[in-house]
C-alpha cells in the first residue's frame, strides 16, 4: 500500500546545489576549423574568453551547432532530481545579467526544468562557462573549455537559510564557500 501526503500539506524540503554553470555546446566542423582555432583534435583545452566568443560567433553564424544544453555535474543533476521526482531543486551559481534570445544562456535556461528554482543564481558581466564538443568529419571529439565567469560566486550569494533548509550535494563546494563568510 503506497502512502501518499495530504493534498493541504505542503512539502518544504528540497535539494540545493551550488555549480559552476556552464553550457555544454555541441558543433559538426572540418578539421580547418581546429585548427584555425589553435586547437588540437582531439584533445581537450581551455582557451580566453575572446576565443571561445569568436568560435561561438562562427558556429552561430554558419549553422554549426547541433546541441545547446546545460551543463555541470552539480546542475545536471539537480535537473535530473527534479525531472525524475517532479520536485523541487535549488541551483546556486552565477548566470549572465544580459540573457539574449537565443543566446547559450538562453539555452541554459530554457533546458533546465521548469522545477529548477534558479532565482538565486547571481547575476555577472560576460559569460558563463562553455563547454565546446567539436565533433569532426572524421568523428573525433575536440574539447574546447572557456571558463568565463563561472568561478565568480560571491560568498554573499549564498542565502544560508536555502542551505540550512535544502537537502545538500556538492558538499564540498559549500563547505569551502560557507567558511569563507
Amino acid at each position: 500500500m503506497q502512502q501518499t501526503q495530504p493534498e493541504n500539506e505542503v512539502s518544504t524540503s528540497y535539494v540545493v546545489g551550488i555549480d559552476q554553470t556552464l553550457v555544454d555546446i555541441e558543433a559538426k566542423v572540418d578539421d580547418a576549423f581546429v585548427e584555425r582555432y589553435g586547437l588540437s583534435l582531439g584533445h581537450s583545452l581551455v582557451i580566453e574568453d575572446d576565443v571561445a566568443e569568436a568560435l561561438y560567433q562562427e558556429l552561430s553564424d554558419n549553422n554549426l551547432i547541433t546541441h545547446q544544453f546545460a551543463g555541470g555535474t552539480i546542475g545536471n543533476t539537480l535537473h535530473n532530481y527534479s525531472v525524475l521526482a517532479d520536485d523541487r531543486s535549488v541551483l546556486l551559481g552565477v548566470m549572465c545579467s544580459n540573457v539574449k534570445i537565443g543566446s547559450y544562456a538562453y539555452r541554459y535556461l530554457c533546458n533546465t526544468s521548469s522545477r529548477t528554482d534558479l532565482n538565486y543564481l547571481q547575476a555577472v558581466d560576460g559569460a558563463i562557462g562553455r563547454c565546446f564538443t567539436l565533433i569532426s568529419e572524421s568523428g573525433e571529439r575536440t574539447f574546447a573549455i572557456s571558463p568565463g565567469q563561472m568561478n565568480q560566486l560571491r560568498p554573499e550569494s549564498i542565502p544560508e537559510e536555502v542551505i540550512r533548509r535544502g537537502c545538500r550535494v556538492g558538499t564540498d563546494l559549500l563547505s569551502g564557500a560557507l567558511q569563507t563568510r
